[in-house]
């Protein structure tokens, strides 16, 4: 009973990171449509980059740098996260309802192009320089663009969860480069 009093501690100190109970989760997008399909990006590449009047950009994706290099892909997703600004205690909002984060979710499915955008709320950690982390709580996203024979499952839909990422400024062109393409 001891210990499982002291693992009910250890996670619940996690609160004060800034990011509650989301620290030790992953990245989650939550439909709160019909089907209720919960997306777990599973990125291999997450890279970040200094943002242009912006405090960075993180790109993710889980298709492989050659094949993106290649263009060739016909499954995958590119998720941009862009930090529009630090939040600092006492001078900005530091409220879940207020809005840091720009999203695109860009989903390939059988060559069938979706794109969803939205925006929401993050702590950072970090810099664009050294690594960037994110803890994302109840961001929306929702469809903007369809192609032809995509099926949309998600929305409308919440982001959730963390984001690290490792400083790469060529990855994250050559991975924007191709969601340029997909736009």
């Amino acid at each position: 009973m001891r210990n499982v009093f002291i693992l009910v501690i250890i996670y619940l100190s996690g609160c004060s990171t800034g990011g509650g109970f989301l620290s030790n989760r992953i990245l989650e997008i939550h439909s709160m449509g019909l089907n209720r399909v919960i997306l777990q990006p599973n990125c291999s590449t997450i890279v970040c980059t200094k943002g242009f009047a912006n405090e960075g950009d993180i790109w993710m994706t889980d298709i492989p740098i050659e094949r993106i290099e290649a263009g060739d892909f016909q499954n995958g997703q590119i998720i941009h996260l862009q930090v529009l600004w630090t939040p600092v205690a006492g001078k900005t909002p530091l409220a879940s309802t207020s809005t840091n984060l720009s999203i695109e979710l860009i989903i390939i499915s059988d060559g069938h192009v979706g794109i969803y955008g939205g925006g929401g709320y993050c702590w950072m950690d970090g810099n664009p320089k050294d690594g960037m982390q994110l803890y994302i709580e109840d961001a929306t996203i929702a469809i903007q663009e369809r192609g032809v024979g995509f099926s949309d499952l998600l929305t409308p839909a919440t982001m959730n969860g963390r984001v690290r990422s490792m400083p790469d400024s060529v990855t994250a062109r050559q991975i924007a480069n191709a969601a340029e393409l997909l736009r």
